[in-house]
């Protein structure tokens, strides 16, 4: 299976000395359909998150028909400048799509999916060779308790319980349990509504066979290519960890990344 994760910190783009300028670059390396959807939008956060989404699916894109990389866990994270000087000189790769019936987006022509998320300065991207969802949330000190009794599981709502007085951990999992909710609600489709009450707390522990010990043992390091190592993936047999659920007669493979501080990433699929 091939799977490729990046991260875009979009922070360059609001810069008020040079954003514009990396901004007005940026429209020159997307895709049309991309580039009209963020002209559609008012200056400001969004629009730099939905460009900065545009330059992922074309290194995403680029690498994933070569096949420059396939399943190795870490997340490629990129500045606004460094994402920009690996596609400068290149033209756009032409992109067209296709939506589900509740409006998730699909390449029209290639044999790849893909799934986009952006939460305060961050932008992430997952391109791989079957269905996935993927989600990334900031912790932004909102009342969990009260969100976490609302929307989640009994169980869940226990587990946040049992987390302890220290705030910061207690919002750790919450941020960790909705990235989870987000993700399974973007790889089905239906969005976060029909994952809310599902109860996504961590499952059996699982050791994936095709990830090479290179990738678990990468440590982290500085501009393209820096290697996020997942929450818990670190193991004594120098190899890789992972969690499932079994929600609706189906087991779902989680991957979940904690390499920024202040934020949870979750991905999903099909186990």
């Amino acid at each position: 299976m091939y799977v490729a994760r990046y991260l875009l910190d979009i922070e360059e783009f609001m810069d008020a000395e040079n954003g514009e300028a990396l901004l007005a670059r940026a429209f020159l390396r997307v895709d049309e359909e991309r580039g009209e959807k963020a002209r559609r939008m008012r200056p400001g956060r969004a629009r730099a998150a939905s460009l900065g989404a545009g330059l992922l699916l074309q290194i995403g894109v680029r690498e994933a028909v070569a096949a420059v990389s396939g399943d190795n866990i870490g997340i490629k994270r990129y500045s606004v400048k460094q994402l920009l000087e690996s596609l400068d000189g290149k033209p756009p790769v032409s992109l067209a799509y296709v939506y589900g019936k509740e409006g998730k987006p699909y390449f029209r022509d290639l044999p790849f999916y893909f799934n986009l998320s952006h939460s305060g300065g961050y932008v992430l991207c997952v391109i791989s060779s079957e269905e996935i969802g993927a989600d990334i949330q900031q912790h932004c000190g909102k009342n969990v308790e009260k969100l976490a009794r609302r929307f989640f599981s009994e169980r869940e709502a226990a587990a946040l319980e049992q987390a302890g007085e220290e705030r910061e951990k207690r919002e750790g999992l919450f941020y960790r349990l909705w990235a989870r909710k987000e993700a399974y609600g973007k790889l089905t489709g239906k969005g976060i509504a029909a994952a809310l009450s599902a109860d996504l707390l961590p499952g059996e522990d699982v050791y994936p066979e095709n990830l090479s010990e290179k990738a678990a043992a990468s440590k982290n390091g500085s501009g393209p290519g820096r290697t996020l190592v997942p929450r818990g993936m670190a193991s004594a047999r120098g190899g890789a960890q992972m969690t499932t659920v079994r929600l609706d007669g189906k087991r779902l493979l989680w991957e979940e990344h904690d390499g920024i501080e202040g934020y949870s990433i979750a991905l999903c699929r099909y186990g």
